[in-house]
């Protein structure tokens, strides 16, 4: 990923049209000559950091942020996609991700915003442009939209000295701020820096472990892998059974959330590390398991961050859960881990056939009382879709279908088609002009095609079983599980995400929002059944993984 050589520097993973937009170029609202350099963002003014602070509110980024536009969040999913880890970095076509990136950050996309500005501080070929103030200048942008990561990423710029007269004090100053504002990665970062028992006399960490366990808890909530790492570092601190649990339980939540970090810590421990005075996890050898998170570690890095691991405990459940069958392929494993969708119902019918067809991703505009009209006699006056009604109302609305109800498309000089009623003749028909079909904006569907097309995701077949329940009943049935909160719901942006899934057997109890610390109740949460459970393997209790 762009500018490994910056620490902490963000890459925010997770037909086209063209725009007029020079590699490089800015919107013309990004550029304002009027401000001198010190009203520019990156040289705000902020509070000083304070390490000793008594009080944290608990602030989600998502909640925050301005909304995407669904074609600029394709456009980013398309660059992230051809970001492909699969193929060696100089075989990438770099150009083309930029120009996806620019296209949906000049739409208003923070995340594109972020991930541009870390391109062009790479050293990856084929980049269009590597001026260092082009870069801030997008941070710049997503700030003034109130942008947590942004306040983040600005303050690396400021400890790598980007920015003229950056430095730790200024830094720390926007990690301060991002943190505040809901940057899960600034959070994560301060909280290492602050879950000490002292103060480090060079002011590298200090003592504020309470303030340190809620940024982390508060990071952990909007799907930030990594502060699982530290934060299940904090809970084994007591060394009690309970408090052990607890780390790995926390752990397992951070793997499956793609925290490469999680996964190597898993794998240490599973392996025994600290088993002689008392530290270790599991509190035994389990060399099985210990493997696996190793070949889960390096899936994950490959990745770097993108991949989610949701249906893990389907591979790889915490002990004493028995580990199901592997046949050693490294693939199995984390297909079977990864999210699912099952394919895309088709909302067309047979009829929308012949001039009632109407192409893929496109729509007819509904009825409007104050369209063009013809009679069935008349020749048709306009290309375009056009809707045949008969009856006295003189309400469109309330007329009734004189064909097949649907609009149907017909070019200007034609004949209309006659009525469906041998009874009715074409003068008493009303034919209303609908226009020509327009295009929709991206749907979720092509969203989740986008993810299955980039390894993300993985199509299963349509569960025969359709199961739904909410989330404070046992399991039904063993298998994958989807959640969903209504979306009214105040958590509903936190809580809706594409990988929110879980491998359930039957009997147990659904996750809790409350495991990552998400406020909503288990009568809130819906349930649906994907399906894809573990194989049979004719003995008693013991199961292979299935795809």
């Amino acid at each position: 990923m762009p500018i490994a050589a910056f620490c902490r520097i963000i890459f925010v993973a997770l037909g086209l049209l063209t725009f007029n937009v020079q590699a490089g170029e800015l919107p013309s609202s990004t550029s304002k000559p009027s401000l001198t350099m010190s009203d520019l963002p990156r040289n705000e003014k902020l509070p000083l950091f304070d390490p000793h602070r008594k009080s944290f509110t608990c602030v989600y980024q998502n909640q925050h942020v301005p909304p995407v536009d669904p074609q600029a969040e394709l456009w980013f999913q398309r660059a992230l996609a051809l970001d492909n880890p699969d193929l060696y970095y100089q075989n990438r076509d770099y150009p083309k991700i930029y120009q996806l990136y620019v296209q949906a950050a000049d739409h208003g996309h923070w995340k594109a915003m972020l991930n541009l500005a870390s391109l062009i501080l790479s050293d990856y070929p084929g980049v269009p442009q590597h001026d260092p103030e082009i870069a801030i200048r997008w941070v710049e942008k997503a700030m003034q939209l109130g942008v947590p990561d942004a306040y983040d990423m600005m303050g690396t710029y400021h400890q790598n000295g980007l920015i003229k007269g950056g430095d730790a004090t200024s830094a720390y100053a926007f990690f301060q701020r991002a943190a505040d504002m809901g940057s899960p990665s600034a959070m994560t970062f301060l909280g290492e820096k602050l879950d000490a028992t002292y103060d480090d006399s060079d002011g590298e960490f200090w003592g504020n472990l309470p303030i340190a366990t809620q940024m982390l808890e508060c990071a952990l909530a909007q799907g930030y892998g990594d502060a699982a790492e530290e934060l299940g570092f904090v809970y084994a601190r007591a060394r009690t059974a309970d408090a052990k649990r607890h780390a790995l339980a926390v752990l397992q939540e951070g793997v499956k959330l793609g925290s490469a970090k999680c996964a190597s810590k898993l794998s240490i421990e599973f392996d025994g590390f600290n088993l002689t005075n008392g530290r270790n996890l599991p509190g035994s050898i389990d060399k099985a398991r210990a493997d696996r998170y190793r070949v889960v570690k390096g899936a994950l890095e490959h990745y770097q961050g993108r991949l989610k691991l949701p249906n893990l405990d389907k591979v790889l459940p915490l002990p004493p859960a028995p580990l199901p069958k592997w046949d050693g392929n490294a693939k199995t494993l984390i297909d079977a881990a990864k999210p699912v969708s099952q394919p895309a119902k088709s909302e067309k019918n047979s009829l929308q056939q012949g001039r009632s067809f109407v192409p893929d991703g496109h729509a007819v505009a509904a009825l409007d009382r104050g369209v063009l009209t013809a009679t069935g006699a008349q020749m048709v006056p306009k290309t375009g879709y056009w809707l045949a009604l008969y009856g006295s109302s003189m309400q469109p609305d309330a007329r009734l279908a004189a064909r097949s109800g649907l609009p149907e498309r017909y070019e200007a000089g034609e004949r209309f088609e006659p009525s469906s009623y041998d009874w009715l003749p074409p003068d008493r028909v009303q034919w209303h002009y609908l226009g020509e079909a327009y295009r929709l904006p991206p749907q979720r569907a092509d969203f989740l095609a986008n993810l299955v097309g980039a390894g993300l995701l993985r199509e299963i077949p349509s569960s025969p079983v359709a199961l739904q329940c909410t989330g404070d009943r046992r399991c039904p049935e063993s298998g994958i599980w989807e959640s969903r909160v209504a979306e009214d719901h105040p958590m509903a942006v936190l809580y809706n995400r594409w990988d929110r899934q879980a491998f359930v057997e039957k009997g147990q109890a659904f996750p809790h929002a409350g495991d990552r610390f998400i406020d909503a109740a288990m009568t809130d949460v819906q349930w649906t059944y994907l399906g894809s459970p573990n194989a049979e393997t004719g003995m008693p209790g013991i199961y292979a993984i299935g795809l």
